[in-house]
């Protein structure tokens, strides 16, 4: 009974050693690879140029970023659900996010709209997006294709979280009373900072609109 209990050991302990083995000589192995093309597709590269455009040299551009390489879950959650919480982000990515050229500090994270069908994975990837950005405080815009061709369009959006690009000087009109707009900046409340349109006639008019929105030409 003793030998049998022997050979047993010995047999699992070469076992071990011969797996530990092939497993050092897989870690090791020089495997062939090759470029898999474009980091982004024609209509992604377009969208880029003219961003590039837009933010100029008040901000860096980086692609398809791991968004565990830009947020992390926050402090005080425990071992298991930081794990849980940082697995969730690590999987999945920021289309686009410009940073400070100085610091690297990200300002503006853009998802872009590729204009095809929405299925399962694509509502919950934006509404992930949407979530992540929300709770980091990152401003998130929605970029869609017809904007690879609207620098002035790009730019308005991006001043309005990036202070040193100025949008192009442009004239709205109040939608209500049809006077014309100025530009002002919140100094209170969840948008302080902000800039937004109001109306010239104010206080006898009150519309506002958001510094961000954008209208076609035709609207």
């Amino acid at each position: 009974m003793l030998e049998i209990f022997i050979v047993l050991a010995v047999l699992v302990g070469f076992i071990f050693v011969a797996i530990k083995v092939f497993v050092k000589q897989e870690d090791t192995k020089t495997y062939q690879y090759k470029i898999k093309g474009p980091v982004l597709s024609a209509a992604q590269t377009a969208f880029y140029n003219a961003l590039k455009e837009a933010v100029g040299e008040h901000g860096v551009i980086l692609t398809k970023v791991n968004m565990s390489s830009v947020v992390t879950p926050q402090q005080g959650t425990n071992k298991k659900q930081w794990f849980i919480a940082n697995k969730v982000i690590a999987r999945s990515y920021f289309d686009f996010v410009v940073c400070d050229p100085r610091t690297m500090q990200p300002r503006v994270v853009i998802e872009y709209d590729n204009g095809q069908k929405l299925d399962k994975g694509k509502v919950e990837r934006q509404k992930l997006i949407m979530q992540v950005c929300k709770s980091a405080g990152i401003p998130l815009i929605g970029a869609s294709v017809k904007l690879s061709y609207q620098v002035s369009k790009i730019r308005r959006l991006l001043a309005a979280h990036i202070d040193l690009i100025e949008a192009d000087k442009e004239v709205r009109f109040c939608k209500r009373c049809g006077s014309p707009m100025i530009i002002k900046t919140a100094t209170q409340g969840d948008f302080k900072g902000r800039r937004f349109f109001t109306c010239s006639r104010q206080p006898l008019c009150q519309y506002t609109e958001n510094y961000n929105v954008v209208f076609d030409a035709n609207d």
